[in-house]
């Protein structure tokens, strides 16, 4: 029997989180599948894991670091003939768990097709003082390149909560490995003329000490990829 959800969770070097990120998601979401793709961890990612008992959990492990896009492409390897729909978040608790069933009560209209959970859409200014206006700005520059190049009207193109229908997987032909294929999968669901839905979700951003992995270089690639 295919399951209606599956969530993807893209993981490198988050042993503070991991752990507590995915028991969430399982009893959250107890009838979704739910996959963690290690991406070579170097700390204790993949060990924290290894007790976890939930029959709906899956950990799929790299044997080096390969890069986020990879991860997420293994994910969706993964779950493509298993789900109908495909979710992504991240494994550092900077969204919250619980905003997910925005995205999931959306697709109770069939004609939804994608949807992103948004960090901007009702985002207040401490938030923003948190993650910094250097960031704030870098993130809302790269979402104005995104929608003058693909002619859609999102808040936020680099957000980790990005979903759409498994039926599309092969079809967005993903091939970066990087932090680049968050723009790949945009111009992807363009060129398949679908429609991307947002909901807005909760924020909490982290800085570099507290491991936030995304730096100004894979800001530049994300723009280069944009105009590809």
């Amino acid at each position: 029997m295919m399951n209606k959800f599956a969530i993807v969770v893209p993981c490198f070097n988050e042993e503070n989180t991991v752990k507590s990120v995915a028991e969430e998601l399982c009893m959250t979401y107890e009838n979704s599948i739910i996959t963690i793709v290690d991406d070579g961890s170097t700390d204790k990612s993949i060990d924290n894991l290894k007790n976890l008992n939930f029959e709906n959990l899956n950990l799929i492990k790299s044997d080096k670091n390969y890069g986020k896009g990879h991860a997420m492409r293994a994910g969706l390897e993964f779950v493509k003939n298993k789900c109908e729909v495909v979710i992504f978040t991240d494994a550092d608790h900077e969204v919250l768990i619980s905003d997910i069933k925005k995205v999931i009560k959306m697709y109770e209209d069939p004609q939804v097709e994608s949807v992103f959970g948004s960090r901007f859409l009702d985002i207040p200014y401490t938030t923003i003082k948190k993650m910094g206006f250097e960031r704030y700005i870098a993130n809302k520059l790269i979402t104005f390149i995104a929608n003058l190049r693909y002619k859609h009207s999102l808040s936020d193109s680099c957000t980790a909560v990005k979903s759409f229908k498994s039926e599309l997987i092969d079809k967005l032909k993903l091939k970066s490995s990087g932090f680049d294929i968050e723009p790949e999968i945009i111009r992807g669901l363009s060129k398949n003329s679908i429609f991307i839905h947002e909901v807005p979700i909760t924020y909490t951003p982290r800085s570099f000490k507290e491991g936030k992995k995304i730096s100004f270089k894979d800001g530049i690639i994300t723009i280069k990829e944009l105009f590809k």
